[in-house]
């Protein structure tokens, strides 16, 4: 998603935010094969997006998605299909 959404040559990088230490540390977070140094990258580049990018997301989703072996869902699911079109609770029971 940092590549897709951040990168400076990224099509999808609608705000147009470039940051050279965050291009260089992605390119060199897909190669750490140490996940300490690898986690510490990607703090440092959600840091970075936080501090200087131009993404602003006025909202965060608060539903929980799980599933269940005795959980029956309907044939028909909506495209949002984690929450049914806001009809789990009609389509959707416990065996």
């Amino acid at each position: 998603m940092l590549t897709q959404a951040f990168a400076a040559d990224s099509a999808w990088n609608e705000t147009h935010w470039t940051n050279e230490r965050f291009n260089q540390l992605l390119v060199e977070a897909r190669a750490e094969l140490d996940n300490a140094k690898r986690r510490a990258m990607y703090v440092e580049m959600q840091q970075l997006i936080h501090d200087e990018g131009g993404f602003v997301c006025p909202a965060f989703r608060n539903w929980l998605m799980a599933t269940n072996d005795k959980l029956r869902v309907s044939d028909r699911i909506a495209g949002d299909a984690p929450v049914d079109g806001n009809r789990n609770a009609e389509r959707w029971s416990f065996a």
